[in-house]
């Protein structure tokens, strides 16, 4: 299976190199890029093989149709940390709630960190956050959300309890294919969840690790499948990463099983910000972020009991 993939990429890389990074800008000027991801750091590079871990900020951004991406509130964020060596990898939702000091100055519920500062700010609230340095960020709205998995034909997930999404939608406990509007419900649901704010932000996480299972069960079954998910993205990506280092670090993730990718959130206490606004106290030093940051993984033995809310 490994010969297999190298030889696919290989073949999709020679027949793209022409075309370089301008295929994934082809977003028309006048429109707003589905997803954006970019280098953490422009001033260096991982190592995409070996014991470093990579770290990745995934963004949801709630802007609407036809205002960039970077200028709405970040209404979804999660640390992915991947360990190339270990073959693992865990995911931490942050709640967008989280009161916290913010890269631009003050202190403010996380999410305004993207609309103040854009993705650069919004990493460099999370670095100091966390104390992770990221390599990479992507960057993702409603509109582009709903498209990739409708053009994607749904999104298959296991559904651990059953509720009420803000738009009615009844999200039914067992295994369900969503069409993106569903997945963009689901994801965004906090009202009539037992534990709220927590339970949206891992909902969020299970919609992403669908997405990776997803993907690695399509690809097993038809190895052409990676030419489907690479034109969805390649349609649909904003990016000025080298093609070449995109598939290096596609390769990498697609090699963790689903089994070993572990989805959390990091959790805290609700309080009132100055002004009545209900915010999230996260506790810090965070034990979460400590784990996670040493080898980019979270074991399921040493996930807190109250990170994985609702089940």
């Amino acid at each position: 299976m490994r010969r297999r993939l190298i030889a696919i990429v290989a073949t999709l890389a020679a027949g793209v190199s022409g075309l370089g990074v301008a295929t994934l800008q082809a977003t028309p000027a006048a429109s707003v890029p589905l997803l954006q991801i970019g280098d953490a750091h422009a001033e260096f590079g991982p190592a995409l093989q070996g014991d470093e871990p990579i770290f990745i900020l995934i963004l949801g951004s709630d802007s609407r149709p036809g205002t960039p991406l970077e200028e709405g509130l970040c209404d979804s964020i999660h640390i992915l940390g991947i360990n190339p060596e270990a073959r693992r990898a865990t995911l931490v939702g942050i709640p967008r709630d989280s009161y916290v000091p913010i890269a631009s100055g003050g202190t403010n519920k996380i999410n305004v960190a993207l609309s103040q500062g854009g993705p650069a700010g919004m990493v460099a609230t999370v670095e100091n956050l966390s104390g992770i340095t990221f390599d990479y960020y992507a960057l993702a709205g409603f509109q582009g959300m709903t498209r990739i998995f409708d053009t994607l034909g749904g999104i298959r997930i296991d559904v651990p309890y059953s509720f009420l999404g803000y738009e009615h939608t009844s999200f039914a406990e067992g295994r369900m294919t969503m069409t993106g509007a569903e997945a963009l419900e689901y994801s965004r649901t906090r009202k009539g969840l037992s534990h709220g704010d927590f339970d949206r932000s891992m909902n969020q996480g299970r919609i992403l690790l669908a997405t990776f299972s997803q993907f690695r069960s399509e690809f097993r079954m038809d190895s052409a499948a990676l030419f489907r998910w690479i034109s969805v993205g390649m349609r649909n990506v904003s990016t000025d990463i080298p093609l070449q280092e995109l598939f290096s670090l596609a390769f990498t993730s697609w090699e963790i099983k689903p089994g070993r990718l572990t989805n959390l959130v990091t959790v805290g206490s609700i309080g009132t910000a100055p002004g009545g606004q209900s915010i999230v106290n996260l506790p810090l030093p965070n034990a979460v972020f400590q784990d996670i940051a040493a080898d980019g993984y979270v074991l399921p033995k040493d996930i807190p009991a109250d990170a994985t809310p609702a089940g």
